[in-house]
């Protein structure tokens, strides 16, 4: 009679960049990894109805703090501009 094998479970490794990180998805699947995932409350937000781009001017320096700060968020530049901008306006209206 044969025992059963217990399987180990597979990590999710600590990657050292973004590029590794997609290598190692592109050969894997979440559905590989059970265990390590929650189910989390999340609301989705719906498009925005009127969207209008908007230029502007930053220095170089406050555009690449703008960079750092929304790599570490994991959002993009654009989006963590919105947000400073939706906040800011939002701090001037309560000042009134």
């Amino acid at each position: 009679m044969k025992k059963a094998v217990k399987q180990e479970k597979q990590k999710i490794p600590v990657f050292k960049t973004r590029k590794e990180e997609a290598e190692f998805w592109d050969t894997h699947s979440p559905l590989d990894f059970p265990d390590y995932w929650e189910d989390v409350d999340a609301e989705i937000k719906k498009p925005l109805r009127h969207e209008v781009v908007l230029s502007v001017r930053l220095d170089a320096d406050i555009s690449k703090k703008m960079e750092v700060l929304a790599g570490r968020r994991h959002i993009g530049k654009s989006t963590l501009a919105r947000m400073l901008i939706i906040e800011g306006l939002e701090n001037m209206e309560k000042a009134k």
